[in-house]
């Protein structure tokens, strides 16, 4: 017994349809990009010393692209050896002589990634061109002077460096004395910023 089957109707071409030149050389650039992408991606925290000289090679070839877009992230604040701190310590004095006395970031400072951002500023203070540092100075002293309603500011840079094994092992904490370091900044007339 034959079957018929309804095929529907007779295209009138039955050759395959074009192809589409460019369409493979497109999904194998894509692909390409993507692989480079997720292994700069990788590179970038694993650069952190200490690395092979096989890593710190590709890092240099990847980190233009990394700090292009923007994905150049501070890898080395939480590891393996996360280095010293930057804070900002202050005193405003007001025209009555009260002195108010504070730390930027404070520890106060809620959410937790608005701390961060503060943090940020203090580090990348520290971390400027020498011929910028100054200006930072007395923004920062403009912005302390406006918000407590003082008429002089005193900064101090607070160096809060990490302790060592053997300060560890002796029982020394976190937050020792011992392991901040002041650097005075300057005094400012909030009237002359």
């Amino acid at each position: 017994m034959e079957v018929e089957m309804d095929r529907g109707p007779e295209r009138p071409d039955a050759s395959p349809p074009p192809r589409r030149i460019g369409r493979r050389s497109l999904r194998w650039a894509v692909n390409a990009w993507l692989v480079l992408h997720v292994s700069a991606v990788i590179i970038a925290p694993a650069s952190v010393s200490p690395s092979s000289p096989l890593i710190l090679t590709a890092w240099e070839l990847v980190h233009p692209y990394l700090q292009f877009l923007y994905l150049n992230h501070g890898y080395h604040f939480f590891a393996p050896e996360p280095a010293e701190s930057t804070l900002l310590a202050f005193e405003a004095e007001r025209a009555d002589g009260t002195v108010i006395r504070g730390r930027i970031p404070g520890r106060e400072i809620a959410p937790r990634l608005l701390y961060h951002r503060h943090f940020m500023l203090s580090e990348h203070m520290a971390g400027t061109f020498p011929e910028l540092r100054e200006l930072w100075h007395r923004s920062f002293a403009k912005h302390v002077g406006t918000k407590f309603g003082a008429d002089r500011v005193r900064l101090l840079q607070v160096t809060h460096y990490m302790p060592t094994a053997w300060m560890v092992r002796d029982g020394i904490g976190l937050n020792h004395p011992e392991s901040y370091e002041d650097v005075e900044l300057g005094v400012y007339q909030c009237d002359e910023l």
